[in-house]
């Protein structure tokens, strides 16, 4: 299992971000290369629309595109909800990951907890402060 985070996510379709062109490159590498299975929590979904929105100031075009992105013909990953128990172990993990250095989101919180209940074997982010609790693809 692989998870995807929002920055790459994001990156994917946002042609004027620094990770462009490099979360093309990882997204050819992914299909090409990997088999696993790739998710997302549904936290991530909604970080990287709502992140869409602010950085595109809810441009449809832009909007469209993340939309194809998540449920058309474009989705390479599946997504997963949380039990309503579930929250409150990720509020564990945040709690237990996140300090003055290490600035984590509840998205954030929820891609460890997936990580740790399903010995997943790696994300991708472009994000470092998965470094030392993750194994980060490239």
């Amino acid at each position: 299992m692989i998870l995807l985070d929002t920055s790459f996510l994001f990156a994917i379709k946002a042609e004027k971000d620094k990770n462009y062109q490099r979360a093309n490159e990882i997204l050819d590498i992914l299909i090409a290369q990997y088999n696993e299975l790739k998710i997302i929590p549904y936290s991530v979904l909604n970080e990287t629309i709502t992140l869409a929105v602010a950085r595109f100031n809810a441009n449809k075009h832009y909007l469209k595109t993340y939309y194809d992105l998540f449920w058309g013909s474009e989705r390479f990953f599946e997504i997963i909800g949380f039990e309503i128990k579930e929250y409150s172990k990720i509020s564990q993990v945040l709690i237990k990951y996140c300090s003055g250095k290490k600035k984590l989101s509840f998205t954030d919180a929820s891609l460890i907890y997936i990580y740790e209940k399903y010995d997943a074997k790696a994300i991708v982010s472009f994000d470092s402060h998965f470094d030392n609790i993750l194994t980060r693809l490239f």
